[in-house]
């Protein structure tokens, strides 16, 4: 079972509740829902303790009181955060039983609905597909990574590493896309990308440069405050 940590804090002389979350974003890079979650990169804010603890549990998560103390719901909840821990599983269960469909639209379907669910086997997933034969099943998992993109920076680069030259073409585009929707660091990016400019492919290659030219002007624009 993970945990997140709810945090009590004072702003403007009134105590509130912070829990990590991440930030999901849509097609127009608008952050359009948080979700907590242990290593969200981003937080949620409540009122009480109580609306901080209820949406820990909607999450799928135990949580951890300011005093240290663990739990999963208050008692008079039980049965509400039991239906929705289940409809998690039961719906997670049914994207991932499409996954490997025959049909490639619907396996590609499954792909983009499983990143919905941030958990490490749904990131193993999409970092899997990464090297699929299929274009719009790639494209799928490109966005569902790039979505979590922060938190899943150290694999994109792991993956530039991959024996497959396709997983490393479709993680130099997860550094782009991830850049365009606002990387919050972007610097560990730097080197990995200028080893793989020497790629022994040459679609590799090419995508390297490219990516590692706007990889550096926001860098720099980043450094420097300015456009």
């Amino acid at each position: 079972m993970q945990y997140i940590a709810i945090k009590e804090e004072t702003q403007s002389g009134k105590t509130v509740y912070i829990i990590n979350a991440i930030p999901l974003k849509n097609s127009n890079k608008t952050i359009v829902q948080k979700i907590p979650h242990p290593l969200g990169s981003d937080s949620l804010v409540f009122n009480t303790l109580e609306e901080a603890k209820d949406a820990v549990v909607r999450a799928g998560f135990a949580y951890m009181l300011p005093d240290g103390k663990k739990g999963v719901s208050s008692k008079s909840k039980t049965p509400a955060v039991q239906s929705a821990v289940d409809y998690n599983q039961i719906i997670q269960s049914t994207i991932k039983s499409k996954i490997n469909s025959s049909n490639l639209n619907v396996a590609a379907s499954a792909v983009f609905a499983i990143s919905e669910f941030p958990d490490e086997e749904t990131f193993d997933i999409l970092f899997e597909k990464l090297g699929d034969e299929n274009e719009i099943i790639r494209k799928n998992a490109i966005n569902g990574i790039c979505r979590y993109g922060n938190m899943l920076q150290n694999r994109i680069i792991e993956a530039l590493k991959s024996p497959n030259w396709v997983v490393r073409n479709s993680a130099l585009t997860c550094i782009q896309n991830i850049i365009d929707y606002g990387c919050e660091d972007i610097e560990p990016f730097l080197i990995p990308l200028t080893q793989i400019c020497e790629d022994n492919n040459t679609i590799v290659q090419s995508n390297a440069l490219t990516t590692i030219a706007k990889t550096y002007h926001e860098y720099m624009k980043q450094k420097t405050g300015k456009n």
